[in-house]
């Protein structure tokens, strides 16, 4: 990166300038009458760059050869990629014909992933355009989604094995399917808000500070996400017309049910309010939690019936406490995430010769990432 000091020039009466470089100038074609867009960065500092701030078009795009990437859902993978960097157009192209498997694949890769579409197709390509229109998704409203499916989720799968919810418990994995669709879009959203500060106001990114917290986010309630299903799928050898679940099984779980939604919701209602208190009373909880669980899996006083018919011990340190155990990790997490956002310095308090107010310290440790 090149550095130059330049000095400040009274221009009239009361306005302050600075000429620019010749040789940037020159790259970037700018003559006199030019317009250029300034930035100001939380830090104080000035991002100059070239014509109107929308002046820079998201559109870009990708072509991809089929022949290179064969492996197990290799096209997927990169298929995704793309999508995530805010590729508008992806191309697959192949020498020879694309095999059924591929496409297959290619089809399957689109459906997982908001906004794209097969758009033209031959036996030896496939056009993908990506229709989703970036600032109609704003960052909250997405996680705000996420949290209410990731919810759902655990009410359903937790609900039938305590005997309180009479529904599939199978549908929990069509709704994973759904948080992952949600989770790639949180994720492309947030890159293109790195790129361009014009989407990220308009998405509700206006802290560049938040921008790898929000992520971590999306990843904890991907993850919980994917905890429902593997739980849900675990427990379906339970829920057989010829099985009967156990009273005291039922009611162990039922009563973790209702501190793990308690922890949820005053974690998340915490997140998107940034309020210290909540986030704290969510890390108690949290801790208190997780104390009952290493207890429960120490001494859960189910005892193994041993005549090859449910082992309601073995079945719920296997199936159920594990992601339970994770989950509760997961909404720690994001209330460690909360703290780190309550404590920051008001926007623009950096660099101005002003030094911020010492804030109080926390009673429990947070992380660093906001």
């Amino acid at each position: 990166m090149e550095i130059e000091t330049r000095k400040v020039q009274k221009l009239g009466y009361s306005s302050v300038g600075i000429s620019l470089p010749k040789d940037w100038a020159a790259m970037n074609g700018l003559k006199p009458g030019a317009i250029i867009t300034l930035a100001i960065e939380d830090d104080g500092s000035l991002r100059v760059r070239t014509g109107p701030l929308d002046d820079h078009p998201l559109t870009s795009e990708a072509t991809i050869d089929a022949d290179e990437w064969a492996g197990p859902e290799a096209l997927t993978r990169v298929i995704t990629g793309n999508y995530l960097v805010g590729r508008s157009t992806i191309r697959v192209r192949s020498r020879e014909e694309l095999s059924p498997e591929q496409l297959q694949e290619i089809h399957e890769a689109v459906r997982g992933l908001t906004g794209l579409t097969i758009v033209n197709q031959g036996p030896k390509f496939v056009t993908i355009e990506n229709f989703a229109e970036p600032t109609r998704f704003p960052i909250e409203g997405l996680l705000r989604r996420l949290h209410y499916l990731t919810s759902r989720m655990e009410n359903l799968a937790l609900g039938v094995l305590a005997g309180a919810s009479s529904g599939n418990i199978e549908e929990v994995v069509r709704m994973e399917a759904e948080v992952d669709r949600l989770y790639w879009l949180v994720v492309r959203q947030l890159i293109l808000a790195a790129q361009n500060r014009s989407v990220a106001g308009k998405i509700g990114e206006g802290e560049p500070r938040h921008l790898l917290g929000d992520r971590v986010v999306a990843v904890m309630l991907e993850n919980v996400g994917d905890l429902w299903e593997e739980l849900a799928a675990g427990s379906i050898s339970l829920l057989k017309p010829t099985r009967r679940i156990p009273k005291e099984f039922m009611k162990a779980i039922a009563g973790l049910k209702e501190k793990l939604e308690k922890l949820m919701e005053l974690t998340m209602t915490a997140f998107f309010t940034s309020n210290l208190e909540k986030a704290e009373d969510a890390l108690d909880l949290k801790d208190a939690l997780e104390r009952e669980l290493r207890a429960f899996s120490q001494s859960s006083g189910l005892k193994c019936d041993g005549r090859g018919a449910i082992c309601s011990t073995c079945t719920f340190l296997r199936a159920v406490l594990r992601p339970l155990e994770q989950v509760t990790k997961y909404y720690g997490t994001i209330a460690q995430i909360t703290i780190n956002r309550a404590l920051e310095p008001a926007r623009g308090s950096f660099g101005v010769g002003v030094p911020a107010a010492p804030p109080p310290a926390p009673e429990a440790p947070a992380e660093s990432v906001s």
